[in-house]
């Protein structure tokens, strides 16, 4: 009996394993307008998972083997749920980014979190970049397609994220990278898609690696400092 459960160990373990060094090839797409719709594929060597989603008409498809079953889920909650907090979430971040703070408390609060300035330098800056690109990298994606038609109700971030745009643009070469501005409304409309080929393993050890460099343990190390001297 015990052998049998140590083999059974063994196998679970060895499946595990697979499951994070196996390519899985993925895609996924979206579209806001007044609506939100979207698409999400993933694949890898005996299962296939697809599920989209509409106002009208969710549904889940899942294939093992070859053996396909389609899950409807018009009549659930799960689609209501969704374009509920996508709206909510996209409403926050404009609203959030795009209002100013119009009156100051004079007794000025302390806030639920410190930070020190002084860590936005070149090179804790350069730090996170490379992370950042080499996790764009690690995702192998074939193809990224984005459209985004938007604008704050403050002039002012919408020139920042333009500048953050470009910046961004310079960096990876997708040519189907697209923002536009609207200076006469406060409005957003997106469209977009990517697919390409992922290792679980890579992102992790990736991820790992970040997290225990010397140079994010410093980061993490003084905001913890800063943070514990609170009360």
């Amino acid at each position: 009996m015990l052998q049998l459960l140590f083999l059974l160990f063994i196998f679970l373990i060895f499946f595990l394993l697979l499951l994070l060094v196996i390519p899985y090839y993925y895609s996924f797409s979206f579209k806001y307008q007044q609506d939100f719709s979207c698409s999400i594929n993933l694949s890898l060597i005996f299962l296939k998972l697809h599920f989209s989603w509409q106002r009208e008409d969710q549904s889940f498809v899942i294939e093992i083997f070859g053996f396909q079953k389609n899950l409807q889920l018009r009549e659930t909650k799960v689609g209501s749920l969704i374009e509920e907090k996508s709206k909510k979430m996209i409403n926050k971040k404009i609203n959030k980014l795009g209002s100013k703070n119009k009156k100051k408390d004079k007794s000025k609060k302390k806030s639920a979190f410190n930070f020190d300035f002084k860590l936005i330098n070149k090179e804790n800056l350069n730090h996170i970049f490379k992370f950042i690109v080499e996790l764009f990298k690690i995702l192998k994606m074939d193809y990224l397609k984005l459209y985004l038609y938007f604008s704050f109700a403050d002039p002012y971030y919408n020139g920042l994220f333009l500048a953050l745009y470009y910046t961004i643009k310079e960096l990876f070469d997708y040519p189907d990278l697209k923002a536009e501005i609207s200076w006469q409304e406060v409005v957003f409309e997106a469209e977009g898609s990517t697919g390409g080929k992922i290792i679980p393993a890579q992102i992790i050890f990736h991820l790992l690696k970040f997290v225990f460099s010397l140079k994010t343990i410093k980061i993490l190390w003084r905001l913890y400092q800063l943070n514990s001297k609170k009360g």
